[in-house]
């Protein structure tokens, strides 16, 4: 009679090598994760203190990132090709970088604050 052994044991949670064995699609949907809830806990105090250069930078930056990688599962949801899809990844990154530039230089030169 056969085993009925289930899968392979993975790696406990605060093991680095289960870390290390993921996928870059995979690292997007952490990080698009972890952007939603640090920016759950900062956009409080943006509203609190809008005023502060810091806290506006780490907002901005956040968002665009959040929002880069939700275009991503987008893009994926709607049938992006699964080869390409590293390719995606790292051109909405630079996107996303260059979208931040661009409009922290759009606030200080432009709109006088930052």
């Amino acid at each position: 009679m056969a085993s009925l052994s289930g899968p392979p044991a993975r790696p406990p949670f605060w093991n680095l090598s289960a870390w290390r064995a993921m996928y870059p699609g995979m690292w997007a949907w952490v990080i698009q994760r972890l952007s939603a809830v640090v920016l759950l806990v900062i956009f409080p105090f943006h509203v609190l203190n809008p005023y502060n250069k810091w806290l506006r930078i780490a907002v901005l930056a956040l968002v665009i990132l959040h929002g880069m990688h939700g275009l991503k599962v987008i893009f994926t949801d709607f049938g992006f090709p699964a080869r390409h899809q590293r390719k995606l990844l790292w051109v909405l990154t630079a996107l996303g970088a260059a979208a931040f530039f661009w409009l922290a230089y759009l606030r200080k030169a432009f709109w006088g604050f930052f």
